[in-house]
Formats: C-alpha cells, structure tokens, sequence
C-alpha cells in the first residue's frame, strides 16, 4: 500500500528570522496547556458491623443510651482503596466529633425515651464534615441507633409485659364478639325461618341437642310472654263488656285470637280462652 510522502514546513527566510529575533518573537510555537484531570466518580465506603458503640448520659446522671455509630465516608478526588486508607485514618476523630454533638442531646431525655433521644441525636449529625489528606478531601457523615441502659430495660419488663397482655386481651375480645354476633345473626335467621311451632321444637331433638333446648326455651319464652298479653287484653276486654263498651271489647278478643293464631296454638289447648 503507498503512502503520500511528508513535506516538511516550508522554512522561513533569514531575513524573517533576523527581524523575528528583534522583536523578541518566539521562533515556535508554545506547548498546549496540559488537559484537566478527569473528575472520578463518587465512591462510598461504610464498614460493616454493628458501629462503634458508646455511652451518653440521660437525664439525671444516672442511667446511659447505649449509641451505635455508623460511619459513612464518601469522596470524589480519589479511589475506593484511598479511600478506605483514609477513613482507618480519621476514623477516631470522627467518632470525637458524634460524641461532642450528641452528649447535649443525651442529657435533655429521660432514659426511658431512647426513640426519641435518637431521633433528635440524628438531627444533630445531619451535617457532615470533611478531613483533607495529602491524597485528597473525604467526606464523613453518621448514623446512630441509640438503645435503653440494660438496667432501665430490665425494670420496665414486667409492665411491657402486662401492655402485651392487655393487647392481646383485648384483640381476643375483639375477636369473640365479631364471632358471637355472626353467630347471634345466623341462629336468628334459621329460627326466624323455622318459626316456633311445638313440632320445630321436636324436630330440633332429632338433630342437635343443644339447639333443641335452646329452641325450647325461645318457644317457652315466647308463650310466656303471650300468655301474660292475653291476660291483659282479656282482662281489659271484660272490664268494657261491664261498662257496655262492647265494640272495644270484641276488639280484644280478635287480638287474643290474632295473638293465639301466630304462635300456632288451638284455642282452647294451651292458652287460656278470654271469658265472655
């Protein structure tokens, strides 16, 4: 394959270059400014575990949060493993810098209120900070879990105990009377259905005992309360045939027979005929 062949540049005359000499012109050309370093992408390194553990005092000076720290470090002008070297490095004085912004925290909280202890001690440690190094600028930020002094967790035990109790008694209770009404709903629509003649009464015998006697007792109840209006109305119906008011007294009759005829019974078998 031919290539084409490379001209040099064309060379100035003397006199070009004597006059470029007085005038102090450069004689080539400078050098092109060396290219900006290419920014690295962000890289994040936390450790793992469960964080370095220290103590703050509650409110009262008593008992002490138990505050798990998380540290993370971030940074854009060096590699992960630079990165990693330099968090070993500032690691201790990270952890100074979470201590002297929760301890104020920590002091304004009952030790019973390590929640919301954590929650404000978390707002202190919004902002982070930054070390620089000679490979470059790392950034730090922290987390924290705080928990009850072991001491404070062991004296509210047994009322955390009587609490679950309480819940769960009172789920239950939920619980049974959803299943006592579903129940009480249902048994009323197959005796509503059933009605309560004296052969339904039998019938359930054959089937369920304890559904018998329950409808046994309904029809009992029910006669009873019929035979107590009964008595009333035929009482009241003798009182208006004695003082001549006989339209008022037929009427109570026909609500006796009217009453007699729904709970299925024969005039004269089980309940009392009102008397003339």
């Amino acid at each position: 394959m031919s290539t084409s062949p490379v001209h040099p540049a064309p060379r100035r005359s003397l006199w070009h270059r004597i006059v470029d000499w007085f005038r102090g012109a450069p004689t080539t050309a400078p050098p092109p400014p060396p290219p900006p370093p290419v920014p690295l992408v962000e890289v994040v390194y936390q450790p793992a575990g469960d964080g370095t553990v220290s103590t703050a005092l509650c409110k009262g000076d008593v008992f002490e949060f138990q505050v798990h720290t998380h540290l993370v470090w971030s940074t854009r002008e060096m590699t992960y493993d630079d990165l990693t070297t330099q968090a070993a490095e500032y690691s201790s004085s990270a952890q100074d810098t979470v201590r002297e912004r929760i301890w104020k925290v920590a002091r304004g909280f009952s030790p019973y209120h390590a929640a919301q202890a954590e929650e404000e001690m978390q707002k202190a440690l919004e902002s982070d900070w930054c070390y620089s190094g000679v490979r470059g600028k790392v950034r730090c930020a922290a987390r924290v879990r705080v928990l009850p002094d072991p001491r404070v967790r062991e004296h509210l035990l047994p009322y955390a105990r009587q609490e679950l109790d309480v819940e769960a008694n009172a789920t239950l209770g939920g619980l049974r009377a959803a299943r006592f009404e579903a129940m009480i709903l249902r048994w009323r629509k197959l005796i509503e259905t059933l009605g309560h003649e004296a052969v339904v009464r039998y019938a359930a015998q054959l089937t369920d005992r304890p559904f018998a006697d329950v409808v046994t007792r309904y029809g009992e109840d029910r006669r009873a309360a019929v035979q107590e209006l009964v008595d009333v109305l035929g009482q009241a119906s003798r009182d208006h045939e004695h003082v001549g008011l006989y339209e008022f007294a037929d009427a109570y009759d026909q609500a006796v027979q009217a009453f007699r005829k729904q709970m299925g019974l024969d005039e004269g078998s089980h309940l009392p005929k009102v008397d003339s």
